[in-house]
C-alpha cells in the first residue's frame, strides 16, 4: 500500500482550500465577476496569477487532463499530488490551476472539491 508522508499530506491539505475557493467561485478567479468560460479566459486568469505554460495549447490540454482525471473517478487528493509531483508550480499555483480547470472546463465536478 502506498503511504504518503505527513509532509505530503500537509501540502495537499494546504492546496485544497485554494481549489475550493477557485472552483466554487468564492472569490471568482483572479477577482473576475463571473467565472471564465473560454480557453483564452482560462489562460488569462492563469497568467494573472503568474502561471504560464509552454504554449497556450499546453495550458488548455492540462486543464482538460485535470477534468479527464475527475471524469474517470480520480479524487482531488490524487490530482493535487500529481500536480505537485509533475510540475514546478507552488502548492498555491497547483490549487489555482485545478480550481480554474474545474470552474471553466468541468464545473460538474465542483462538488468533489472539499470546501
Amino acid at each position: 500500500m502506498f503511504v504518503r508522508s505527513s509532509s505530503a499530506l500537509r501540502r495537499t491539505a494546504a492546496v485544497v482550500p485554494v481549489i475550493a475557493l477557485i472552483a466554487l467561485g468564492g472569490a471568482g478567479i483572479a477577482g473576475a465577476q463571473t467565472p471564465p468560460t473560454s480557453d483564452q479566459d482560462f489562460l488569462n486568469q492563469m497568467q494573472g496569477e503568474g502561471i504560464t505554460f509552454t504554449s497556450p495549447e499546453a495550458g488548455v490540454a492540462l486543464a482538460q487532463h485535470i477534468c479527464e482525471e475527475f471524469d474517470s473517478g480520480v479524487g482531488v487528493d490524487a490530482v493535487v499530488a500529481e500536480g505537485q509531483q509533475n510540475s514546478s508550480l507552488t502548492d498555491y499555483q497547483v490549487g489555482y490551476v485545478i480550481g480554474g480547470s474545474v470552474a471553466v472546463y468541468c464545473p460538474e465536478h465542483a462538488d468533489q472539491i472539499p470546501s
